[in-house]
């Protein structure tokens, strides 16, 4: 071989021109389970996946439709899945046997537990239920804080025929099956609202304070892993954040998911979530985080309500957000 070719050979090494790429650094493969279906109340998850924000952060982003936030506390809680949204009042039953969870951001500072009826039924307090059929789905935690509310009523000589359902009633109140039903208020009670024009509303949050809904991981990913939490609840929080000043582009990209979702309903979903989320700051600056005093309020209630058998206490239960 010639002292050129050589040269030439060495000057490609010295280079890397010839040689081969280097790999690009895998990516951290992370489950975020839902609470339940899709929905755009869950679109910011997607628009931070589609716009490659999770990638730069290397995480490879799998959401996971839900089944209620007790499938969602057992699949975090065993470490099956890493992250979830899920209710205080399911976690706080988990906290009771000692599943491992942590809240990592709080996005409904408020319960958003309701008592829904048709305007036409006249239910407009909570007086008016008696006599009345509603509809109750004793498997979701919205109903003790249902009787919760009767209790604090203090409603005297009254008698409510509880019909159980098996979901969050949008069926049985609109066709008269019940006289009206308890869920959150921003999904069967504005289901109903968007296809009948009018509803009524007695919300649980009048009643007692109660954290809602939040992001929730396992204590043993964040003690391995704290890197990793820190990475996802940034960029969880910055899509979170963009999606609420977007909303026709947060619809667009949550219609790329569920195509055949009712626009008017989830149109108007966005709306009223986004008015939960901002409820005690309407700059947005404190979407997500939350306080001790807030839990220790919290934690409180649920065993008021009679959803936990004990007073927890709030150390260890929740991580301040860094951004």
């Amino acid at each position: 071989m010639s002292r050129i070719k050589h040269l030439a050979i060495a000057a490609l090494v010295l280079t890397g021109i010839g040689a081969p790429a280097a790999a690009a650094p895998a990516l951290e493969r992370v489950i975020m389970r839902l609470n339940f279906v899709p929905g755009v109340e869950h679109s910011f998850l997607y628009l931070g996946k589609e716009k490659g924000w999770y990638a730069e952060a290397g995480i490879d982003l799998e959401v996971l439709p839900g089944q209620g936030s007790t499938v969602a506390v057992k699949n975090v809680g065993n470490g099956e899945e890493q992250f979830a949204i899920a209710d205080t009042a399911s976690v706080a039953r988990g906290w009771e046997v000692g599943v491992p969870l942590v809240y990592t951001a709080m996005l409904l500072k408020d319960t958003p537990a309701a008592i829904y009826s048709l305007k036409s039924k006249g239910i407009e307090s909570i007086g008016d239920l008696c006599g009345k059929r509603v509809g109750v789905n004793i498997k979701s935690t919205t109903a003790e804080q249902y009787r919760a509310m009767l209790r604090l009523a203090n409603l005297k000589n009254c008698k409510i025929d509880e019909v159980p359902i098996s979901s969050g009633g949008t069926k049985e109140v609109l066709s008269g099956a019940v006289d009206a039903a308890v869920n959150f208020v921003y999904t069967d009670a504005l289901q109903v609202k968007t296809s009948s024009g009018q509803v009524n509303t007695i919300l649980a949050k009048d009643y007692f304070k109660l954290f809602g809904l939040g992001i929730i991981t396992n204590k043993k990913l964040i003690e391995k892993n704290p890197e990793l939490v820190d990475r996802f609840m940034k960029v969880t929080m910055k899509s979170l954040r963009y999606a609420l000043g977007r909303k026709d582009e947060a619809m667009a990209t949550f219609l790329k998911i569920s195509p055949s979702a009712n626009v008017a309903y989830e149109g108007a979903k966005f709306d009223m979530f986004r008015q939960l989320l901002l409820t005690d700051d309407p700059t947005g600056n404190s979407v997500g985080k939350q306080t001790k005093p807030g839990w220790d309020a919290t934690l409180k209630t649920l065993y008021d309500l009679g959803i936990v058998k004990s007073v927890l206490d709030s150390e260890g239960r929740f991580i301040p957000l860094k951004n």
